[in-house]
């Protein structure tokens, strides 16, 4: 009866760790990670965002992926570093009939709760290399 109670405690605390089936937002604001070659950008995030992608996730996420920060205000709600539950997940962002698939690497502290991008996704959003400005209206999911 012990043994079977163990197993049922570790299931219940496995599946309340997990992430929800489907985690979303709407009307989130878009920022840049950095400027230039989004390369760098990716091998920075790669190594040095929370998740540690090359360390702990290592081959789960194409090298030429666009990466993204989640706001520390949702990324936080799902684990800490690389324990976090969003790690490596892709998620799904669309705005003005523009979808964009990325992959998340790490938590972003601005306070604009905004979500982090490299320049490859900012661009395709109709941002511009150099420019810093908010874009605004993203809506977006993580299917887990």
């Amino acid at each position: 009866m012990q043994f079977s109670l163990a197993i049922a405690a570790s299931v219940l605390a496995a599946t309340a760790s997990a992430a929800p089936a489907t985690v979303s937002g709407t009307n989130t604001n878009g920022s840049i990670f950095m400027f230039g070659d989004p390369a760098p950008a990716r091998n920075l995030l790669n190594q040095f965002g929370a998740c540690g992608l090359t360390t702990y996730f290592q081959g789960q996420v194409p090298d030429d992926m666009p990466l993204v920060a989640m706001p520390a205000n949702i990324f936080d709600q799902f684990g800490s570093a690389q324990h976090n539950t969003l790690c490596a997940k892709i998620i799904t962002l669309t705005r003005n009939g523009v979808t964009r698939q990325a992959a998340i690497a790490d938590r972003n502290l601005s306070n604009t709760n905004s979500i982090d991008m490299t320049l490859d996704l900012w661009e395709a959003f109709g941002g511009h290399d150099n420019d810093g400005s908010i874009i605004p209206g993203f809506s977006w999911s993580i299917a887990n």
